[in-house]
């Protein structure tokens, strides 16, 4: 369903560009009777304006759970004044198509260039920024699957001791910090350790080893979230 709207809006949103496009070239072609050089490199440089705005909305809607931004304006606003500009730039040249094509070509590049290394940056930064937070969503995403490896042991026990620990230990990892950093990572992994032993405790019945691991897995998350709260 979603997949099918995705593929109506874009549809709609580039019938929309033709139509705004068709008539764009009505009007030019229709109040300019005199085409010069500089008429036709301002109508060039103005075409190349409708491209760069396709893109960049493109490039913006890419990694939807990351917006770029430059300076906290988004890209999509950026093309927009980007647009317009190189229309204004285009138009006032082909009114005033006795300027210097140096002067036509130059301001125009101008625009088109400072555009695209404001374009890039805040391409730049919304990578950085989605690889921070896939990175994070990872380490979330280890914590719920470790709460969730302690709640699929707890129906396999019949020992109300075992099961008594293995309701506490679910309810300290639930409520763990489920961020990470390199400061635990060693705590995380001897935290592994534990989990992999009490598995196998559990499928061999050995209650009191599984009972002694649950509170040792407690200790290493005490340590870990103590360590967090002070790295932060």
């Amino acid at each position: 369903m979603k997949s099918n709207i995705a593929k109506k809006t874009s549809i709609m949103t580039a019938l929309i560009y033709v139509i705004v496009f068709a008539i764009f070239n009505l009007l030019v072609f229709v109040i300019f009777e005199n085409r010069n050089n500089v008429f036709w490199t301002s109508y060039a440089f103005m075409c190349v304006a409708f491209v760069v705005q396709i893109a960049s909305i493109i490039l913006a809607f890419k990694s939807p759970d990351t917006e770029s931004t430059f300076m906290g304006i988004p890209l999509v606003s950026l093309s927009l004044y980007y647009f317009f500009a190189a229309i204004f730039a285009g138009a006032v040249f082909m009114i005033f198509q006795v300027a210097p094509i140096k002067l036509a070509v130059t301001v125009q590049v101008l625009i088109l260039a400072a555009y695209a290394v404001v374009a890039i940056l805040a391409l730049m930064a919304r990578d950085v920024v989605q690889e921070v937070n896939d990175d994070v969503k990872e380490k979330v995403a280890a914590i719920k699957t470790l709460n969730v490896d302690v709640d699929v042991l707890i129906p396999q026990v019949s020992d109300p001791t075992v099961k008594k620990a293995l309701k506490k230990l679910s309810e300290t990892v639930k409520y763990s910090d489920p961020m990470s950093n390199d400061a635990v990572a060693d705590i995380e992994q001897q935290i592994m350790q534990y989990m992999n032993a009490l598995r196998v405790y559990i499928e061999n019945n050995n209650n009191a080893e599984a009972v002694s691991v649950c509170k040792d897995i407690e200790v290493l998350f005490l340590q870990r979230n103590s360590l967090l709260k002070a790295t932060k």
